[in-house]
């Protein structure tokens, strides 16, 4: 029973952002297309959840904002988990020298917020995807480091890794084979509720004008554009919170279950 729970609590918060990321495909209607005479029209066939104050179908731009949000945080995780992780290692097995080098540019890099991070790049690139992606990838992309590093150092000085090199494991394969099972649930842990951080530094940004450029949809951009419209049209409002709401919470579900069941796989 608690396996088949762990699984469900893996597959469902999987199947939910899939259908997010890819939601766009199932849109019925043009998400930018304007029509003053459907304004605020009640959920029907045609238009499923509705239309808003330029009578855009409200279901569609729910779906591309998905896309947008979503996607860029997606492509953020997994280039940061690839290249955070494999840099991240390599690093551990540096020498004195190199280590108090990389230590203290880590540690001076890191300290400055990922929010501060999105601000800078926004006021030097502009608003768009590219901005949005670059900053958030770096951040947490050196942050990633850091973390891998740090617990690959406690690993090494563990008595399997000692066994390990006297059996005549290389580098690449002690790093790879033997200390990345082990830290890779504190890895996944870490991505998945940097995602769900991501997320809300996206539509937070967007929320206040800067974060994405203007012909892109995204959530943020939907609830600052319905705010206005809260007392008459609640519902406009009410929708890509919940999106966020259901995003956040699949990413928080699914770092911790998959960090359990790895850290159970590496127990056993």
């Amino acid at each position: 029973m608690n396996s088949l729970r762990e699984r469900l609590g893996i597959v469902i918060p999987v199947i939910v952002l899939m259908t997010i990321c890819f939601g766009q495909f199932f849109a019925p209607n043009d998400p930018f297309e304007v029509d003053m005479l459907s304004r605020f029209q009640a959920p029907s066939n045609i238009y499923p959840l509705g239309t808003d104050l330029l009578g855009r179908c409200t279901f569609s731009r729910l779906l591309y904002g998905g896309r947008t949000t979503i996607g860029i945080v997606l492509f953020g995780a997994v280039l940061v988990l690839l290249v955070g992780t494999i840099t991240g290692l390599f690093m551990s097995g540096a020498n004195r020298k190199q280590d108090i080098v990389f230590e203290s540019l880590l540690n001076s890099i890191t300290a400055i917020p990922p929010i501060a991070f999105l601000v800078i790049f926004i006021a030097a690139w502009g608003n768009g995807v590219v901005t949005m992606v670059t900053a958030i990838t770096l951040s947490l992309f050196l942050r990633l480091i850091k973390l891998v590093k740090t617990r690959a150092e406690i690993e090494l000085k563990k008595a399997y890794v000692i066994c390990a090199v006297t059996s005549g494991a290389g580098k690449v394969r002690l790093l790879f084979c033997h200390i990345l099972p082990n830290v890779l649930p504190d890895i996944i842990e870490y991505i998945c509720l940097s995602c769900a951080d991501m997320t809300l530094a996206i539509v937070g940004f967007s929320f206040i004008g800067l974060g994405l450029s203007d012909n892109v949809i995204d959530w943020g951009t939907m609830v600052a554009e319905a705010q206005q419209l809260l007392l008459i049209e609640p519902h406009l409002t009410m929708y890509p919170i919940a999106c966020i709401f259901v995003s956040t919470l699949c990413f928080h579900m699914l770092g911790r279950n998959v960090s359990k069941r790895e850290a159970q796989i590496a127990r056993h």
